[in-house]
Parts: structure tokens; C-alpha cells; sequence
């Protein structure tokens, strides 16, 4: 509950940065007011929007441009690791390092594949197994998906508020014959430039790039879902050899 009242806080502190007359200023790449309306009412409209974890979440979650701190690249390569390790672990009848992978295994997918192995879980219980795995990376993964989306789409717009208060400011700067020019012009056109920069390069591009991750992730769950289905299908020698090992 505490989320949407800062967010609307935010906003109106933003509406009455745009609305107050400037005392001075010069037309540069940098204008502290132009970016407090921008960058100030995208982060108000967040928090309206989305919850706090998602809003934490999605900020946490800019260390993946760097392939370095990417957490998600991380466990991609763990997950197609140790799957190349399950399958042949199962085929030859190693029972403890699939109970092994089952209880301490890298990654979610990990785990959750060696146990339905050791369950040999078929049929609906092998889809429901993977499909709530499933809708807990979608829940997880969905709202930050929305906000990047959500800043790609608002970003520009309040570009726009900061421009409509600038001109405002400016015809009435010249109807007054004196006033701040530099000041109004520069409202009017660096907020524009700010949203529209912070739209296109960060927003739209972030949501994409998360989409993209969310699907990958789920090819990922499905390789491992028919992966458990084909082997546990073969039967004969691994299963023989495992309840041979018990």
C-alpha cells in the first residue's frame, strides 16, 4: 500500500517542479529541472504501477548488461551444464548423483528435473511438476517486463509534460516583455530530449531484453520436460541399473 502513496507523492512534487517559475539559467546539454520532471515522474508512475519487490527487481537486475555480473547468463550455462550431467548420470544408473542433483543441484531446473526422475513422474504429473515451475518465473518475471515496458511508453510523455510547462513559462516570459527565456526554453526542449533518450535507449530496449531471457528460460524448462519424458521412456537398462543400485 505504501508503494502507490509514495509514487503519487512523487508526482505531484514533479507537477509542481514543472510548474515553478525558473530564477535563471542558461540553455545546456544539462538541466536539473528537465530531468526531475522526467526521470522523477517515470519513477512516481513505477510505483504506482508495480509493487516494490518488482520496482527492487528490475533495478537489481541492470547488472545483467554486463555479462560479467549477469546473473541470469550465469545460471543459463549452469542449467545446460549440469543437464548434460543428469542425462548421462541417469542413462548410466548412477542413482546417488541424480538424488545428489535432486536435493543440491545448481539451478531450480536442475533440481526439479532430477526429482522427477527419481520419482519417475510421467503424464500429468510430469506437466504439472514443470508448469508450476513454469508460472513461478512468469509471475516472477512478468511485472519487470511491464516496467520497463511501462518507462519505454512514459518516458517520452513526460518528456512532453516538461515541454507543454516550458512553453507555458516561455509565452508567458514574452507576453511579460522580460522574465527567463533560457530558463523556459530550456525546459521546454531538454525534457523532451531526456524522455525520449530514456524511452528508446533504456525502457523499450530493457523489456525486450527480459522478454527475451523470460523465453529463454522457458525453452530452457521444456528441453528439461521432454528431456526427463524421453529418458524416463527408454526404460530397460538405466532404470534396471538404478533399482539394481537401490
Amino acid at each position: 500500500m505504501i508503494t502507490p502513496l509514495v509514487g503519487l507523492a512523487i508526482l505531484i512534487f514533479v507537477f509542481k517542479v514543472a510548474v515553478t517559475e525558473r530564477a535563471g539559467g542558461e540553455l545546456s546539454f544539462f538541466d536539473y529541472h528537465a530531468a526531475l520532471v522526467v526521470f522523477g515522474g517515470v519513477l512516481g508512475a513505477l510505483c504506482l504501477a508495480i509493487d516494490w519487490r518488482a520496482l527492487l527487481r528490475m533495478f537489481i537486475g541492470l547488472r545483467d548488461l554486463l555479462p560479467t555480473t549477469s546473473i541470469f547468463t550465469h545460471e543459463m550455462r549452469k542449467t545446460q551444464n549440469s543437464l548434460i550431467s543428469l542425462r548421462e548420470s541417469w542413462r548410466e544408473g548412477r542413482r546417488a548423483v541424480v538424488l545428489d542433483m535432486a536435493d543440491k543441484g545448481p539451478t531450480l531446473e536442475i533440481r526439479v528435473a532430477a526429482d522427477a526422475l527419481m520419482r519417475q513422474l510421467t503424464g500429468a504429473a510430469l506437466v504439472e511438476r514443470f508448469s508450476e515451475m513454469r508460472t513461478r518465473y512468469i509471475a516472477v518475471n512478468q511485472p519487470m517486463i511491464e516496467g520497463w515496458d511501462l518507462i519505454g511508453r512514459m518516458a517520452p510523455s513526460f518528456g512532453m509534460v516538461g515541454t507543454v510547462t516550458g512553453m507555458v513559462q516561455l509565452f508567458k516570459n514574452m507576453a511579460a516583455e522580460s522574465g527567463n527565456l533560457g530558463g523556459a526554453m530550456a525546459m521546454a526542449l531538454l525534457a523532451t530530449l531526456y524522455g525520449i533518450t530514456f524511452g528508446a535507449a533504456v525502457g523499450s530496449p530493457m523489456a525486450t531484453r527480459l522478454n527475451n531471457q523470460l523465453n529463454e528460460r522457458l525453452n530452457m524448462i521444456d528441453l528439461l520436460e521432454h528431456t526427463v519424458a524421453s529418458l524416463l521412456a527408454e526404460g530397460g537398462g538405466a532404470a534396471q541399473r538404478v533399482r539394481a543400485a537401490e
